[in-house]
């Protein structure tokens, strides 16, 4: 916490009234600065308080904070005015958000009726949400609007975004409703639109100065890649020529070198199609060529292409097929290079002599394929991390395994474009596995 807690005792209470509370932070510190503010308001005015504490904040560190504000906790436990929600209730199906967020007002509102509390105060924190945080926003708003109109006491619900995640467009959008909180020059302020309306234009000016430069960057790669390409091209053809003999035999030691060669020139040709797969996801192009896809043929395509890479390793590579597994529809191209960049990952990160397991089944509409691999594995707050692009490529695990950092915050954005999900299920010491579904129809 900052020395400002006596200034923001009333921050939320100064603002327009409403059930909803739009909030951006930069970082852990900033929103555990922002909460406790936030919950030690509701506490003094005898709310009863869902503290629905993110991955990146620790049930005691939230305790911690809330004494330093000077709020008397262990009393505020005790009589159950505020309840410390470590475990995110949110799902990750967004279609199941709105009996979520409904139960947990429901549950809150109970808890305020039967404690005497003059209110009901929690949380959510929007967190990854990309192209979904527009539904989001108005699943949440009709629920809380609703359940505001069906109750005597008053709601507050604060939602909160990391502002890494958010554009220019975004936060113009929070602020057209009642505004938007934001930590500026060390103070906590309000914005929003109302008599500011030369702000509007500062934000769409700066947002259009960095769509300028995204595209000037998109083009530069584009045109960049594809000069690469056909010098790189001839490398691996030639490379080829050269292994299957056809200017003469080579010996050991020679065909030995030269695969070398083929396999640098096959790992940069795929940085380079990596990076144009970035520029054209930037650029907005998403459309999908849909055919009947055959899963195992496709899986086992993608492992014949990765065979020598694995060899040199020797790893070896399991596939299991579901036999009942039809055809589905989907981008085959696309298809591809998800399972490509993932199969790709799981032998680069499994160590010599190792075992990569490829396997694909029908579940309840969808079907679900895992990648796992026998590497050292993924601390918790690197789960959601590894999707960003370029995070990974600066780390030490990175530059030795080679690789633009991209592949991952590729497969990602094509599975999502199929309708499907991705994540990894993974611990340190205990290997990776990479898991995504898509819909079978």
């Amino acid at each position: 916490m900052t020395g400002n807690s006596n200034e923001d005792s009333e921050l939320f209470s100064s603002a327009p009234q409403s059930p909803r509370i739009f909030a951006v932070y930069d970082g852990a510190k900033e929103l555990t600065e922002l909460l406790t503010i936030y919950f030690k308001e509701g506490i003094v005015r005898g709310e009863y308080c869902l503290w629905i504490s993110p991955d990146i904040l620790a049930a005691e560190g939230v305790i911690n904070n809330l004494r330093k504000a000077g709020v008397e906790v262990e009393n505020s436990l005790a009589s159950l005015q505020l309840e410390i929600l470590q475990a995110n209730p949110f799902p990750e199906d967004i279609s199941l958000l709105a009996s979520t967020v409904k139960e947990l007002v429901g549950n809150g509102y109970n808890k305020a009726l039967s404690g005497g509390f003059s209110g009901l105060r929690t949380n959510f924190n929007l967190k990854n949400t990309g192209n979904s945080l527009k539904f989001c926003l108005e699943t949440c708003g009709k629920v809380v609007e609703t359940a505001v109109s069906e109750n005597n006491k008053s709601l507050t619900f604060l939602f909160t975004f990391p502002l890494e995640e958010l554009s220019g467009r975004t936060m113009l959008e929070l602020m057209e409703g009642s505004g938007v909180f934001i930590k500026r020059k060390g103070k906590w302020k309000h914005l929003s639109l109302d008599g500011e309306i030369g702000l509007e234009n500062i934000f769409l000016n700066a947002e259009e100065g960095i769509e300028a430069a995204n595209w000037t960057r998109n083009g530069l790669i584009m045109n960049m890649s594809h000069e690469l390409r056909t010098p790189l091209n001839s490398v691996i053809g030639f490379s080829d020529l050269l292994l299957e003999g056809t200017f003469g035999s080579l010996n050991t030691r020679q065909s030995k070198y030269v695969n070398y060669i083929l396999i640098s020139g096959k790992n940069l040709l795929e940085i380079i199609n990596n990076l144009l797969d970035v520029s054209r996801l930037e650029a907005g192009e998403t459309s999908l060529n849909y055919e009947d896809v055959d899963i195992a043929s496709l899986i086992g395509e993608v492992r014949m292409n990765l065979l020598s890479l694995a060899l040199i390793k020797k790893i070896s590579v399991e596939v299991t097929v579901d036999m009942s597994l039809e055809s589905i529809r989907a981008d085959r191209t696309k298809l591809r290079q998800i399972l490509y960049n993932l199969m790709n990952n799981a032998i680069k990160f499994t160590p010599e002599k190792g075992k990569v397991n490829v396997s694909a089944c029908k579940k309840e509409g969808v079907i679900e394929i895992k990648v796992s691999d026998g590497g050292t594995g993924l601390s918790k707050e690197n789960h959601e991390r590894i999707f960003i692009p370029f995070i990974l490529s600066v780390s030490s695990t990175a530059r030795e395994y080679g690789g633009a950092g991209v592949g991952l915050f590729i497969t990602k954005n094509f599975v999502e474009l199929h309708g499907g999900k991705i994540w990894v299920d993974s611990k340190v010491g205990e290997g990776n596995t990479f898991i995504f579904t898509l819909p079978i129809d």
